[in-house]
């Protein structure tokens, strides 16, 4: 009796020993909460680092919405008055989640929250991607200190120069490279930088559909006033373009119309480097 007992309890204490053990490797992985207090008459305004690609609310009452020309800023509002604890899920695209718990308040700060200040993450995977967040930012930065090796196809306008400088590829994550350049004394602020796929052939009838493209990653350093520029490295899923067909780069000013775009074709994405 006493040694069945003695079983028991030794199971049990293991049983209870293995919760703990789980429960503490859970509450590690877990990414933080951040508080966020919304009202009805008021917009909080969330700025990120990169574009955000996906919002999920957890009540229809917790409004969220984009800037048409900054996705990476975030407007949220309440639907109501006095409603229930909720919460907010933002994930961007570099493969980052923001969790936030949401609730409401009559009176907040009318200060836009800088989330790129918030403190580091775990990395994350991308679906149908074998490399995760932090490999793609740590490759983004040897790809941008590397030398360009590409040439010709350059945009040159308003002051204005656009260039691939080099095409990269790390398992099944594409980088591209690029180069703005300012040669006026009018400062040069990019709002947003989209990416697409577009037909070549263009008719006047006939309006050329473009496939837009989400980077995993974007990377940019310097300044378009400065000796070497600024440079962007987009990081992407792999993939390939047919002979009638480039892949295209557009940088939208902010308040101004100075748009630099530059294209890619197949031989120059063919001419890609291994990382």
């Amino acid at each position: 009796m006493k040694q069945l007992l003695f079983v028991f309890t030794a199971l049990l204490y293991g049983m209870l020993t293995a919760t703990a053990q789980q429960s503490r490797i859970m509450e590690n992985a877990q990414l933080p909460s951040f508080p966020l207090d919304i009202t009805w008459h008021k917009t909080a305004v969330l700025i990120f680092p990169q574009p955000i690609k996906d919002a999920d609310r957890g009540d229809a009452y917790v409004l969220a919405e984009t800037f048409k020309d900054a996705n990476n800023i975030l407007k949220v509002k309440a639907g109501k008055k006095n409603f229930e604890e909720s919460n907010l899920q933002v994930v961007t695209s570099d493969g980052k989640v923001y969790c936030f718990t949401v609730n409401y308040k009559d009176n907040i700060p009318a200060r836009p929250i800088d989330m790129g200040r918030a403190m580091p993450y775990a990395p994350v995977t991308f679906p149908g991607v074998s490399l995760n967040s932090k490999q793609v930012e740590d490759l983004s930065v040897k790809v941008a200190e590397t030398y360009a090796f590409l040439r010709g196809g350059r945009f040159h306008r308003y002051g204005l120069s656009l260039e691939t400088q080099g095409v990269y590829v790390k398992d099944d994550v594409l980088f591209f490279q690029f180069r703005v350049k300012n040669e006026t004394h009018i400062p040069f602020e990019p709002a947003t930088i989209r990416f697409y796929i577009r037909d070549r052939a263009r008719t006047k009838r006939t309006a050329s559909q473009d496939t837009e493209i989400v980077p995993l990653n974007i990377l940019q350093s310097g300044t378009p006033e400065s000796d070497r520029g600024t440079t962007i490295v987009a990081a992407f899923p792999r993939f390939t373009i047919a002979e009638n067909k480039y892949f295209g780069i557009e940088i939208m000013e902010k308040q101004g119309d100075r748009n630099p775009t530059n294209r890619i074709k197949q031989k120059k994405l063919l001419k890609a480097h291994s990382l």
